[in-house]
């Protein structure tokens, strides 16, 4: 028999012996909500019953696989839980079985997110009628997160997209006809078992037997679910009415993967009489930072209150710098961390979150001067990004026309333009006497390669039109038609032009671009011949800090935690101010952040203005809100930040600096089979 009473604190104890009926768990940050959930499903076997009527829904397969790990110590029982998994698991494992009934073969063929594009592809040189539209990938995933978001195609555009607004009638065509050709090859994507499995639960028979079964529902991280994934949950529980979903809203954090917040913060809403636990006792962090992370998150009107209490006695207060520039921030940190290590800290104890990729660089380069090594988490390194490699191609054509690489790498890029062309033009420029020869080298191409090396012509031109300076020809490779690559063929074009725009800044402390090109080479060196991207070669993963986006810190944790780039204009992001709940969102994720750190927590930001293509300088606004007592440092706050976002409702009024903000409320994806 299991001693619950002992195992689990109070508030784990109410959920897990009173989780019958409608119920919403609060659980803050390092609270222990997986011991929670996995004590309830353990005490359910316990009280009788059967493994095949307790639903357990994860948002990753590990989490499944560990929490029914534990469930299998706790209780004896060898037979693993034949309804856990992620939604898109338990989607697929039903649809098998009902596929007939939505006019499918139950041998469905699963697209991974290749094969979308392939098909995407096809169908938009079908019916696109303009020469410039956006790529497959741009294009799946705006359907995408309309169907996730359960958001009108177009409407979705025009907020994400805007660019693409003049296209919005053939995207929808395209991705109708997308549709129909799923149906007809028995295919489905990712998004369709999601989609399917809920158009299969408005067949009432079906429904009925479903729920039927499920006797207790159980769904972990329920912050993080979209309106379809909590629609298929609610229609599940219309006979048992059990269920019970475990999250965290002051962690809601991914709205650009259509999770909506609303799940959980209208859950009493839609479940009338709703039971509410709290789990606020925190097992990870100390007294201060605590205290910090509390006093950050009191600021969001649109949330359940909770104060996390620490059971750790371990901990320092938070730190606050301030530095002249982002460089001095580096170094600052870099110096700290080595501190830290020279103390005996592991090195995996040590992180160092951002709000975006592009804030990584200056630490980055500061690492590898002071041989410190690192675990990129969130994405490549900087210097190993494609768009990154891209602009240092075009320099380095510049400095030396006849770098047969560097052309390969920027015509592949242009429509009409093949390894064969592309290799036809190389043996041309290699015998061509002075670069003034490349204007007439489109004569000896056929039609279509032609237009490609037209447009790359312009491109050139825009590098050759200002002063040989690394800084000023990477602005201008920003405001050429590579912009509009960059904007036709990736999701992430923004924070692409962002990390251009970073390097910019980077490159105009180099007099010469000869200098600026042997210094990046010399940090691609670094990194070269990695078996995995973002980790160091040649060096154990132990030996290793972490370098990390706070979206990909969530869920971890760290003795010691840097967090950086604490700038107006960078954190909360400009482009989050103009968003539905993105103020909030954004102060979530600083809470997320502070939440991560053990027993030391270092802030810091530079004090320059627009270091980070922002237009404003110093510290940011959540720094403003904070109660000055709780951190230890030098950081300079001698100003309050007024940010109004009228078409959000949110307004800040001050008459002086010590009095509280105030704002108004406002408003998964999978890549491979092998996630299901």
């Amino acid at each position: 028999m299991i001693d619950y009473q002992k195992d689990l604190n109070p508030e784990q104890l109410a959920v897990v012996q009173n989780g019958d009926g409608f119920c919403l768990v609060l659980a803050g940050a390092g609270s222990g909500k997986t011991r929670a959930v996995t004590y309830r499903v353990a005490y359910l076997l316990e009280k009788g019953v059967r493994p095949e009527n307790i639903l357990l829904v994860t948002f990753t397969n590990k989490a499944a696989d560990e929490m029914i790990t534990r469930v299998q110590k706790l209780s004896g029982i060898v037979e693993r839980l034949p309804w856990s998994g992620t939604f898109h698991h338990i989607a697929n494992k039903i649809l098998r079985q009902y596929a007939g009934v939505l006019g499918y073969q139950n041998n469905f063929t699963i697209l991974d997110s290749d094969d979308s594009e392939q098909i995407l592809k096809k169908l938009i040189k079908e019916f696109k009628t303009e020469d410039k539209f956006p790529s497959a990938k741009v294009v799946n995933n705006l359907i995408s997160f309309s169907r996730n978001a359960g958001e009108e195609l177009a409407s979705v555009v025009m907020e994400k997209s805007p660019q693409w607004a003049q296209m919005i009638k053939t995207i929808t065509t395209v991705a109708d006809a997308y549709t129909r050709e799923k149906k007809a090859t028995n295919v489905m994507d990712f998004d369709d078992l999601l989609i399917n499995f809920l158009f299969l639960l408005q067949n009432s028979s079906v429904q009925q037997k479903l729920a039927t079964q499920f006797q207790y529902i159980l769904v972990d991280e329920y912050q993080d679910t979209n309106r379809v994934q909590a629609a298929i949950i609610n229609n599940l529980a219309v006979v048992h009415k059990n269920l019970l979903v475990v999250g965290d809203d002051a962690q809601s954090i991914y709205s650009f993967r259509a999770a909506d917040i609303d799940n959980i913060l209208k859950f009493e809403e839609a479940h009338p009489g709703a039971k509410v636990f709290k789990l606020e006792m925190n097992y990870r962090s100390g007294k201060d930072i605590l205290d910090l992370a509390n006093n950050v998150i009191a600021n969001n009107l649109r949330q359940y209150k909770k104060a996390l209490h620490p059971v750790s006695k371990i901990g320092n207060k938070p730190k606050l710098k301030a530095h002249s520039t982002k460089e001095a921030e580096a170094e600052a940190v870099a110096r700290e961390i080595k501190k830290h290590l020279d103390a005996g800290v592991s090195p995996r104890q040590i992180a160092v979150l951002f709000r975006a990729s592009h804030h990584s660089q200056p630490l980055e380069l500061e690492l590898m001067r002071a041989d410190i090594p690192y675990e990129y988490r969130g994405g490549l390194r900087f210097f190993e990004r494609a768009h990154i490699k891209d602009a240092l191609a075009y320099l380095r054509l510049i400095n030396n026309w006849a770098d047969a690489s560097a052309w390969t790498r920027v015509l592949l890029h242009e429509d009409g333009l093949g390894p064969v062309a592309v290799g036809k033009i190389v043996n041309l420029i290699q015998q061509m006497e002075n670069i003034g020869e490349l204007k007439n080298l489109g004569e000896n191409l056929g039609e279509k390669a032609r237009l490609g090396w037209s447009n790359f012509l312009r491109i050139w031109e825009n590098l050759v039109s200002v002063p040989k300076k690394p800084g000023e020809m990477l602005v201008a490779l920003s405001d050429s038609p590579y912009r509009e690559y960059l904007l036709n063929e990736h999701v992430d074009s923004d924070e692409r032009i962002e990390d251009l725009e970073q390097m910019s800044e980077f490159a105009k402390k180099y007099s010469t671009l000869e200098e600026f090109l042997a210094e990046t080479a010399l940090h691609e060196s670094f990194s070269r011949d990695r078996v995995n991207p973002g980790v160091a070669a040649g060096v154990n993963k132990n030996d290793q800090i972490i370098l990390s986006t706070i979206h990909q810190a969530k869920g971890l944790e760290w003795e010691a935690v840097f967090v950086i780039n604490l700038s107006a204009g960078a954190f909360p992001s400009e482009r989050s101010m103009g968003e539905r709940d993105g103020l909030e969102e954004e102060r979530r994720l600083f809470y997320v952040a502070i939440t991560r750190a053990k027993k030391n927590l270092y802030l810091s930001y530079p004090e320059e203005s627009g270091s980070w293509g922002g237009a404003m300088g110093g510290p940011s606004l959540f720094l403003d809100e904070v109660d000055a007592q709780l951190l230890d440092g030098s950081g300079t706050r001698t100003r309050l930040t007024i940010l109004n976002d009228y078409s959000a409702g949110v307004t800040y009024e001050s008459e002086d600096d010590d009095l509280p903000f105030k704002s108004t409320p406002r408003h998964s994806f999978l890549r491979g089979v092998d996630e299901l």
